[in-house]
């Protein structure tokens, strides 16, 4: 009696004497993905950032705990190299600052035009939420009261404040108008139009000092450059000077001098606290890789703009924007980097 042997395909690298070379029984549900059923009106990709954004919902507290203990390891590797970080020439610059117990009048106001919600991605929102709270930081530690507005503080930026970044409800001495725009805000009067300047860095016009009873605008958004004269347009549409800090003296960039719009007001606060020197005050704010060795004939600028505002020195990643953030909000989720304003 013959044995009948089962038939390999002569393809087949399987060895009948050797088990483990024997494939695994294919499931049928393996075998074929299932497909998901959308939503109604809903694009795959929308629905792919909806399942993201529901997973770090999920994974939010654990992702906190991780943040928090990693907080604690750099707490205690900042003490131990302290002593070594004193000696340091920009130690000053990494030092706790205090929350003065008075402030004194600059007689300046800044309003910060957020009127440009549609023109950023979610990220970018983000960063520029954690913006404006290192504006509010940068106010409440000043020597100088410099007068701080919020316009158009609506849709997505709201929504971001409120999920987030809720403590802004208690936030004292600044003003934030939710459905006010910039046009809103300005006055009817010519002479008294003409003490309200758009800082944008398209522009060769330099302010030399910062003039009591002025108001200088700065623009709301982060956007990488993609919206070129952005603020410029809008400022000769609504009639505004505009002009930009002596940036090019100072800032040592590659192309255009633009500025991280916290920077801006940072700058400015400096600039009171230090009597008006615009070199120490853009050293007391700036990274180092920014500046200028020695004040230098500044560089032309390239075509194209935005508003008076560099990069900052954002972390890459799950962001900087978000422990920067924390000093005046606590935990706070965030995206990546960067921001400048056009």
């Amino acid at each position: 009696m013959f044995r009948i042997l089962p038939q390999i395909s002569p393809t087949s690298t399987y060895s009948m004497s050797d088990p483990e070379q024997l494939p695994e029984p294919v499931q049928v549900n393996d075998a074929k993905r299932q497909k998901v059923e959308l939503p109604p009106g809903m694009s795959k990709n929308a629905w792919k950032k909806l399942q993201k954004q529901k997973r770090w919902d999920e994974q939010k507290d654990e992702y906190r705990q991780k943040r928090r203990e990693k907080k604690k390891i750099a707490r205690v590797n900042k003490k131990l190299r302290s002593e070594a970080e004193k000696n340091d020439e920009n130690y000053h610059l990494q030092a706790k600052r205090e929350k003065p117990q008075s402030q004194i009048p600059s007689g300046v106001s800044v309003i910060m035009d957020c009127e440009f919600d549609e023109l950023m991605s979610d990220k970018e929102i983000v960063s520029l939420s954690n913006q404006i709270t290192r504006c509010y930081s940068a106010k409440r530690h000043s020597t100088h009261e410099v007068d701080l507005v919020i316009s158009t503080f609506n849709k997505r930026l709201k929504a971001r404040f409120e999920k987030s970044l809720p403590d802004y409800k208690l936030w004292q001495n600044l003003t934030i108008k939710e459905n006010d725009t910039l046009e809103e805000l300005l006055p009817k009067d010519a002479e008294e139009l003409s003490k309200f300047v758009y800082l944008t860095a398209d522009t060769e016009e330099e302010i030399d000092t910062l003039q009591e009873g002025y108001t200088y605008i700065m623009g709301g958004i982060v956007d990488k450059n993609r919206h070129k004269q952005l603020c410029l347009n809008k400022a000769k549409k609504l009639g505004l000077k505009v002009a930009r800090l002596p940036i090019g003296k100072y800032i040592q960039m590659n192309s255009r001098h633009v500025l991280a719009t916290s920077h801006v007001y940072e700058i400015m606060c400096m600039c009171f606290e230090l009597n008006h020197d615009w070199e120490k005050a853009f050293n007391s704010v700036l990274p180092p890789r920014k500046l200028r060795a020695g004040i230098e004939e500044p560089k032309e600028k390239s075509d194209g703009g935005s508003t008076e505002s560099v990069e900052p020195e954002d972390k890459k990643g799950e962001d900087s924007s978000a422990s920067d953030a924390e000093g005046e909000n606590g935990e706070s989720e965030s995206e990546p980097k960067t921001s400048e304003t056009n």
